[in-house]
């Protein structure tokens, strides 16, 4: 849980991944900082506990870039100024050149959640997003299981995940690769599935079930359903990685 406020931490970490951004994020009293280098120059954004967001550091590009990013986030439209529409009409053909082997299905979903931000429709994106997740989710949790060297371990694994909702597969995936023997030695792809995957799976998930029951009128921000747009290429660049990783080098549990 961070220190500042969650929804628009999100906002602000989402959008910077989005852009490629190098930052570290940590937190510090009453808010959690946003650290920024762009070559030689650096920069911060502190998001506190209220929502309120502050931008340090020399006048340069990037903190003028941060500071666009802030007065969008304030005036609702979540998501840097930066990113022009240009740019979002790339992203399925930034995808599929960043995963060549990306699963038809999620590429579909993906398209279609483009389709619906750009009718002016966050909730539909949301929930095309969220399809287009669960996907990968399935097939990383699929390729786990099939690399499971062991028979027994393998067959224990796939009774657990069979027949059951996304949420329950993704904690039985998670509880084994926790004690996994041949996880990567690359520390970030060894990282990944706490650090990007654990937030992103769920922020794509609670969105879709916040759209697909109808009990509630769903608290969507266009801004914020761009930046996750932008940030699914990464989330399923990664997935893909750690796929290739169990294909190659089996998984010992």
């Amino acid at each position: 849980m961070s220190n500042g406020d969650e929804k628009v931490c999100e906002t602000v970490r989402s959008a910077l991944v989005a852009h490629k951004m190098d930052f570290q994020e940590g937190d510090i009293q009453h808010a959690t900082k946003f650290t920024l280098k762009s070559g030689a120059l650096s920069a911060s954004v502190n998001v506190f506990n209220s929502g309120k967001i502050h931008v340090e550091g020399k006048a340069s590009e990037l903190k003028t870039w941060l500071e666009q990013l802030k007065e969008s986030i304030e005036k609702g439209s979540g998501g840097p100024i930066a990113l022009l529409p240009a740019e979002i009409e790339k992203f399925p053909q930034t995808l599929r050149e960043r995963v060549p082997d990306c699963d038809d299905v999620v590429l579909w979903f993906f398209q279609e959640a483009l389709k619906c931000y750009k009718a002016d429709s966050p909730a539909g994106a949301a929930f095309m997003l969220g399809a287009a997740s669960e996907k990968a989710i399935l097939l990383l949790i699929e390729a786990y299981g099939n690399a499971i060297i062991d028979e027994g371990h393998r067959s224990s694994f796939f009774s657990r995940v069979n027949q059951r909702m996304i949420s329950k597969k993704y904690d039985e995936f998670k509880a084994s690769y926790n004690g996994c023997k041949s996880k990567p030695a690359d520390q970030t792809l060894a990282q990944d599935l706490t650090q990007l995957l654990d937030g992103a799976f769920n922020f794509y998930r609670h969105t879709r079930n916040a759209v697909g029951h109808p009990q509630i009128i769903p608290d969507l921000e266009k801004g914020v359903i761009l930046a996750n747009l932008g940030q699914f290429i990464v989330y399923v660049e990664r997935i893909y990685n750690l796929i290739r990783h169990f294909e190659k080098n089996g998984v010992v549990v």
